[in-house]
């Protein structure tokens, strides 16, 4: 089994690939945490893998601990996914390719590996991140805005009167300050999907596919305008890709 690991600003997801097949893993907030401590939790239990595979934007400390853990107790060392000038059927768009995300870079892949024609993909976590594919395969460039959970917390550390507090109700018209914030962050990711898809849609022309993943993917699809595809394991699946296990 290789061990395939996408390593957000917030959330760790991992899932195992054997024989062609993606196997289920899990999913764990890590920041703030003790990530020794999480890993030992979540992990020691795992059957040791032949290689991990890692998609990692959480940073080089993150990813100290993460190669320290498993050497210690696999006596395997993480490969860290970089993004590469074009590869898998996509041709990265950055002047300097391994500045692109590598959470991004599995995304694209992925869904390259999915959907033959144009399409937007967007990853709805810490930030959300918004990537085109032409048609053939061209990485046409990208956004990234503040994702809600970053919002909220702009709100409380930079306004007063903000409570720091669990998130309410979402209307669209709230009538208290907590709902407020939580249905005016919201919507402010929503109506920056619905607009730069609709752009890109009038640009690229009829066949664009919007394919959505992340940790607050769930929460935006129920208000977006477009049909998207909703995949929760698309950076797995882009990880899978590259480590030559998923046909």
């Amino acid at each position: 089994m290789t061990l395939l690991v996408d390593a957000g600003n917030t959330r760790v997801r991992w899932a195992g690939v054997a024989d062609g097949a993606v196997r289920p893993g899990g999913c764990e907030i890590h920041a703030g945490g003790d990530l020794q401590a999480l890993l030992e939790r979540v992990w020691s239990g795992l059957p040791a893998p032949r290689a991990v595979l890692v998609a990692n934007v959480a940073g080089e400390e993150f990813g100290a601990h993460l190669r320290a853990w498993t050497t210690r107790h696999w006596g395997v060392s993480p490969q860290f996914v970089v993004p590469r000038r074009a590869a898998f059927g996509v041709v990265n768009a950055y002047r300097v390719p391994r500045r692109l995300g590598a959470d991004r870079w599995a995304a694209l892949i992925a869904t390259r590996h999915r959907i033959p024609g144009p399409a937007c993909v967007v990853d709805c976590g810490t930030a959300i991140t918004m990537d085109v594919l032409s048609i053939r395969g061209e990485h046409l460039g990208g956004l990234i805005v503040p994702g809600i959970g970053l919002m909220r917390r702009v709100l409380v550390e930079h306004t007063a009167g903000v409570p720091d507090e669990p998130d309410g109700e979402v209307s669209l018209l709230a009538r208290d300050t907590r709902d407020a914030v939580t249905g005016g962050t919201l919507y402010a990711a929503v109506a920056v999907l619905d607009r730069v898809v609709g752009d890109v849609a009038e640009e690229l022309g009829p066949g664009l596919v919007p394919v959505i993943t992340g940790g607050d993917a769930a929460r935006v699809l129920p208000l977006l305008r477009g049909r998207y595809r909703h995949e929760p394991d698309l950076v797995l699946e882009g990880l899978a890709l590259i480590a030559g296990d998923l046909s």
